[in-house]
């Protein structure tokens, strides 16, 4: 009986475990062709009133069917976060809704300056298929995505955990 008590007592003092999502662009961006003033850097194409992180995927990006069956999964366990697929045409996205956008121009300056996949992309194909984007309640960054990667989609889960249990952070 007093080892266990001991043992417990020896844990407890290391305190509770606590784990934080990093926001990404904490002194801003500097890619060339892109307003990338605010520090830290902030999503600000689009405004929602939902407190809720959020998910940003382009549909046209998207290659493999892994991609959706990954983030109806993840929709299932977290039906409060929104997806939202950007698409410079009209689609009927596989998940969530979607924001259309006026030009493949301003799709691109979306990927590359205000989700900030990058200079080398800047106003290209992009590199990054499969993507997903999570930015939480005060529009910064949290995490990138390879949504057909299993492993990818677990380190998602995982973070939107965290990130849902700390809403007041």
């Amino acid at each position: 009986m007093v080892v266990p008590a001991g043992i417990f007592l020896f844990l407890r003092g290391f305190g509770q475990n606590e784990f934080t999502i990093p926001v990404y662009y904490q002194h801003g961006l500097s890619f060339t062709g892109c307003n990338t003033a605010t520090s830290p850097h902030k999503v600000l194409f689009a405004t929602y009133a939902d407190p809720m992180p959020h998910l940003f995927y382009f549909p046209q990006w998207v290659q493999h069917q892994n991609f959706y069956r990954e983030a109806r999964r993840i929709h299932a366990k977290y039906p409060a976060v929104q997806f939202t697929a950007i698409a410079d045409t009209i689609v009927t996205p596989a998940i969530g809704n979607v924001w259309i956008v006026d030009t493949p121009r301003q799709l691109l300056q979306i990927a590359n300056c205000e989700l900030a996949w990058g200079e080398a992309t800047y106003l290209t194909a992009p590199d990054r298929f499969n993507q997903l984007v999570l930015v939480d309640k005060h529009n910064h960054i949290r995490g990138y995505y390879t949504g057909d990667s299993l492993e990818d989609m677990d380190r998602l889960d995982i973070e939107l955990d965290i990130l849902l249990n700390h809403a007041n952070e």
